[in-house]
């Protein structure tokens, strides 16, 4: 037996709890009464699916509802702006279902109550999709950190390398005042470079770091560097890292 009355309440809110992921997910500026007029207008499609029509014409119904529930809660300004909104929209619906699907079969106790399970898929979607907006946006944060970058030395061969940015990383050498950017040692083979030792002092550490000075630098999307060194050390404990730059680095010049 399906209740209607507790499927439409469960469809406005999993509509609720989506758009305001994607308003949160994608910083959209909105009003959360336009997100609530945005889920009643997506309870609309519950008709199509008691009716008997072709599965690819119930598609189509729901992707251009996707379509006009974006722009009721987002507004439109191009079509770039409106189809991200849409395909995160079903990048959230896709994980919320799946997730309320393994939950409720593989986790959750066997309930033979229908309202039971809508009551409880109710209070379990809003905490999955916080979980997932809050996973993304944790990548977003620490991706968005990596930088290719192209060491050049006169009459040798490019070295390119995967450089994390370390807003903590000031090192500067002493005489010069040029920022230091670490690289492990196992990505510079170089042996008749001239080499520069350069006091450092730590919170729990101090010594001298084997520097080179590189003809020059280029971080990929910012630009070419010159005035820089090249501090060696044994290893980069950063996933995915051959290097660390100094945030002076990627200062505008």
């Amino acid at each position: 037996m399906v209740y209607i009355d507790l499927l439409v309440i469960e469809d406005l809110i999993l509509n609720y709890v989506i758009l305001l992921g994607v308003s949160l997910l994608l910083n959209r500026m909105t009003k959360l009464k336009k997100i609530f007029l945005s889920s009643v207008v997506g309870l609309i499609p519950l008709i199509f699916l008691f009716l008997n029509i072709k599965k690819v014409f119930l598609l189509i119904i729901i992707l251009l509802f996707g379509i006009i529930m974006s722009v009721i809660a987002f507004g439109y300004k191009d079509i770039i702006y409106t189809l991200k909104n849409v395909i995160y929209m079903y990048l959230i619906s896709i994980f919320l279902a799946g997730s309320i699907y393994l939950i409720n079969t593989d986790i959750l106790p066997k309930i033979d109550s229908y309202i039971l399970n809508i009551i409880i898929m109710i209070i379990i979607a809003p905490i999955i999709t916080y979980i997932y907006i809050r996973s993304i946006n944790l990548i977003k944060t620490n991706y968005s950190n990596y930088y290719l970058v192209d060491i050049y030395f006169k009459d040798k061969p490019i070295v390119t390398i995967n450089a994390f940015l370390d807003t903590g990383n000031h090192l500067k050498d002493p005489y010069s005042h040029r920022p230091i950017m670490l690289i492990s040692r196992s990505c510079l083979k170089l042996t008749d470079e001239k080499i520069l030792l350069v006091p450092y002092n730590t919170i729990d550490n101090n010594g001298l770091i084997t520097c080179f000075k590189p003809e020059k630098i280029y971080i990929h999307k910012i630009g070419y560097r010159k005035k820089v060194l090249l501090g060696l050390v044994d290893n980069i404990a950063i996933e995915g890292a051959d290097g660390i730059l100094n945030s002076e680095l990627l200062e505008r010049i």
